[in-house]
């Protein structure tokens, strides 16, 4: 296994952890004050998802050439972080409109971004 895949899962066990217990990383997800409202709250555990979502990256992503297929796949492994993230806050929280908004917006580009790179044939491996 190499470096940067230990280092990846390193990140993305930081991130789940980010997620499930903002507070215990206010400086990443947000001041030490309490959350304003339920959007506010959710959005700091989807700062912790976005660094699930660059180990996911380093994980999964073994080379940088092509850039066809490795610029769609940091786009979908950063989104797959934010995503599941704020599916979290949203059952822990609560639900706010915004936020299903923001969720159907992420699915869409994760659903274009996947559509490129199964049209493309690509694989990061």
């Amino acid at each position: 296994m190499s470096g940067f895949r230990i280092f990846g899962i390193v990140v993305a066990i930081l991130g789940v952890v980010a997620s499930v217990f903002p507070t215990w990383f206010e400086p990443l997800t947000g001041g030490p004050e309490p959350p304003a409202d339920v959007y506010a709250a959710i959005e700091r555990r989807v700062r912790g998802g976005m660094v699930l979502g660059l180990g996911l990256m380093f994980i999964g992503i073994t080379t940088l050439r092509p850039w066809s297929v490795s610029i769609p796949l940091v786009i979908l492994y950063l989104m797959t972080g934010a995503l599941a993230a704020r599916l979290l806050g949203l059952i822990v929280e609560g639900t706010v409109p915004k936020q299903w908004l923001l969720v159907a917006l992420e699915a869409g580009v994760m659903t274009l971004v996947a559509l490129w790179l199964w049209r493309s044939g690509g694989s990061a491996s």
